[in-house]
């Protein structure tokens, strides 16, 4: 995946020669980093240990509930991974690495797929050979039509905006599919198209709509739906603290069932008598029902004749708090399906462990599952449960940049809040020209047994002019606390508790409200550390140190540094995560993380500490990690490029290298912090979208000599693709506001 950014460009009165100049001398712009203007590229070059195993993936960006299909991504005859992960909605892709039979991150694939969200099935609707897209749209179900030919993957939404479905009375309606659920999308009746199973708007019951596209004469290509049964299966989730069905019902009375709240479905023969059984996950339970069909025929009028609560009970059963959803796929090649559980709730579920492997020993229609691991692909990457923030500091003064993540927290059940929240550490056994880390603990300084809240978030500096390095750590009740460092070798640290809730210059706890994420940083260059605060509210608070370098005394300037709020216009949650550097001009920079995934870039700090930064733009806009961004910088391969690792709500990182390379670009700016759009994807294969948060606004299209080749109003859509390959830049004008960005047509 490439990111780029690019300053804003002010041009009321711009003319198109000034744009072409710019764009001229960019690239030495970027690397003198001048006016802050940085590219990235994703990498996965730098290794990762867990003692003596070298992780396989460990820049891929954890998981918590992941959505698992297959499809084949690089046209080599295997198919490789599709994750959708519920938590934030992210995409990640492996492919299939023949020569070692086994999974590897693939990231240039994710922005090839559409936006989607809450659930998402891939399945090949009209026997073409490749996976189309099965997600959820507003009140039921969208679909994208695999177009690819050649190239990079291309989809097309072929629905406006739901499938629809004949009901009973003749009516046609959306087939209704809730956001909370994961439907069931297969061949149920065996005649070759796709068929639904979900449950309805109401009752806990499930419906049967049957594809008609073979009865009609069309083949598979068609997705024509009518409901044929409105009680498939005759049984009815009870929904009174049990997770046990009622077998053989009636089907005549909605007595007893209450308004269907979330449940999810995978059908499959899991007794070879060629009719489909059913797994059932609810949320608000944590084990698996398997119903067993009766063998006389798919839509006989027939009922589930029995029931396993606590599936599969020939082995380990999945016990996943909470609301399991289960995915039938083939997961090591050998071209039998195995069985993966994981939660289908981004909430108080569990987030390090989430994904149960179960091995199928026996075929595809008469499976003999055996479960083998509690974290198949979590166990080769990073991932520190929830909401992961990396810290890139040398703790051991050896010259080389270490790594600490911190978190929000990892699962635990038997907890009162259900988190308990640790800080890793990675040494650099690397070396200046490549990082290479090695875990040292999952606990630094042994947090855990202070009996602190969760949501840990540590800076370090020699608060105290001593010779060695001291800790302020941040928590989620918005408070500070001061260890101080007892080490007498400066290739350690011996971290202990020096003030607990931490207090400024009135004697008064600071006490930034909730989730404090402090940086250590000398913003006014005085030579001693002042402190800059991000919090649950999406602004930041900068503390000065009034005092000197040997004894601190902090003193609050402001609750809004820099006028910066990073939450949306939709809500006052932000979680702003600070990171305050300077550039080898010496220019102060700010890179600011947010809940919504972006990460924000502002300058202009150096003699406006108490005024308006300028945001230069989102640094990774539309192609971040997923929600709960939070950024750390240094210098890890040895050039002039400043280098970007990133955490995320799924409690995993995310790795890129500085680059100067003029390809790399972001899909989304923002204007003077009140004109928002975006272009995507890009690069594109000719297809661009459009989004504005103005209804008035011009876009016009150049080639690079200059010339005006589309020019349109309030357009959503443009069809470059009869244009020849290569740079485009595109011009956004709006309320006398415009601004100018290079696109690329692959």
């Amino acid at each position: 995946m490439y990111l780029w950014t690019e300053s804003t460009i002010n041009t009321m009165h711009y003319n198109f020669f000034s744009l072409l100049i710019i764009f001229t001398f960019l690239p030495k712009l970027i690397i003198s980093q001048v006016n802050g203007t940085y590219l990235f590229e994703s990498t996965d070059t730098i290794i990762v240990k867990n003692n003596t195993d070298t992780l396989i993936n460990p820049w891929s960006g954890g998981l918590n509930a992941l959505q698992l299909s297959k499809i084949n991504l690089n046209n080599d005859g295997v198919d490789d991974l599709f994750i959708f992960d519920r938590t934030g909605d992210k995409i990640t892709t492996f492919v299939w690495d023949l020569a070692n039979n086994r999974w590897q991150h693939a990231p240039e694939y994710e922005n090839q797929f559409p936006d989607i969200h809450y659930w998402a099935l891939l399945r090949d609707f009209n026997c073409d050979g490749k996976k189309d897209i099965f997600s959820y749209v507003s009140g039921g179900i969208g679909v994208w039509k695999n177009t690819t030919t050649s190239g990079g993957l291309q989809f097309e939404q072929i629905t406006s905006p739901y499938l629809e479905s004949q009901l009973l009375g003749g009516i046609t309606a959306n087939l209704y599919v809730s956001k909370v659920d994961v439907p069931d999308i297969n061949d149920i009746d065996g005649d070759g198209d796709l068929d639904v199973l979900t449950f309805g708007t109401i009752g806990s019951r499930v419906e049967y709509h049957i594809n008609t596209s073979q009865e009609l004469g069309y083949g598979c290509d068609s997705l024509l739906f009518e409901i044929a049964n409105t009680c498939w299966g005759h049984f009815v989730e009870t929904g009174f603290g049990t997770n046990t069905c009622n077998l053989f019902d009636t089907c005549t009375t909605n007595a007893n069932s209450p308004k269907h709240s979330g449940s999810s479905l995978l059908s499959l023969d899991l007794n070879d008598d060629g009719v489909r059984d059913l797994l059932l996950g609810d949320v608000s339970f944590k084990n698996v029902v398997a119903l067993y069909n009766d063998n006389t025929g798919v839509n006989m009028n027939t009922s589930m004749v029995s029931q396993d609560t606590a599936f599969p009970s020939s082995t380990t059963s999945i016990d996943l708090q909470i609301f399991p959803a289960t995915f039938y796929e083939d997961i090591d090649n050998d071209g039998i399906k195995d069985l993966i559980a994981s939660p289908n709730s981004f909430v108080d579920t569990e987030n390090s462990e989430s994904v149960w492997l179960y091995k199928n020993y026996g075929t595809n229609t008469l499976p003999q599952f055996a479960h083998i691991q509690n974290n198949w692909l979590q166990d080769e990457m990073i991932d520190v449960g929830s909401s992961a923030t990396p810290i890139l500091f040398d703790y051991d003064n050896d010259g080389l940049l270490d790594l600490f993540i911190a978190n929000l927290g990892y699962f635990d059940v038997s907890l009162s809040i259900n988190y308990y929240s640790q800080i890793s550490l990675y040494k650099n056994v690397g070396t200046s020209s490549l990082a290479e880390f090695s875990l040292i603990t999952t606990d630094f300084a042994n947090l855990s047994s202070l009996g602190l809240t969760i949501a840990l978030h540590p800076t370090f500096g020699d608060i105290d002019n001593d010779g060695d390095i001291d800790m302020f750590l941040g928590d989620q009740e918005g408070y500070i606390h001061l260890f101080k460092n007892n080490s007498n070798n400066l290739t350690s640290m011996n971290l202990s508790l020096f003030q607990g809730q931490f207090t400024d210059d009135n004697g008064d706890k600071i006490d930034i409200g909730n989730f404090a994420k402090p940086q250590l940083f000398d913003l006014d260059q005085d030579g001693d550390y002042d402190l800059v605060i991000g919090e649950e509210h999406g602004t930041l608070n900068y503390y000065e140190n009034i005092g000197s370098v040997t004894s601190p005394i902090y003193r609050l300037r402001t609750t809004t540094f820099g006028d910066i709020d990073v939450s949306e216009w939709w809500t006052t949650i932000g979680y702003s995560v600070p990171m305050l550097f300077r550039n080898n001009q010496n220019e102060t920079q700010l890179f600011v993380g947010s809940k919504l995934g972006a990460i924000y870039h502002f300058n202009n700090i150096d003699g406006n500490i108490l005024g308006t930064f300028n945001r230069q733009d989102t640094l990774v806009g539309q192609v971040a990690d997923g929600p709960n961004s939070a950024p750390a910088i240094g210098f890890l391969n040895n050039d002039t490029l400043i280098d970007l690792i990133t955490g995320n709500e799924r409690g995993g990182l995310r790795l890129y290298y500085g680059s100067t390379d003029i390809s790399l670009t972001t899909i989304e700016t923002e204007i003077d912090g009140i004109t928002q759009w975006s272009v995507y994807p890009n690069p594109s294969s000719g297809i661009l979208k459009i989004r504005s948060n103005n209804t008035n606004f011009n876009i016009s299209i150049y080639n690079l000599q200059g010339q005006l080749i589309l020019n349109h109003n309030n357009i959503s859509d443009i069809d470059l693709t009869s244009y020849a390959k290569g740079s485009y830049i595109i011009r956004y004008s709006s309320n006398n506001i415009s601004s100018s960005k290079l696109i690329l047509l692959k």
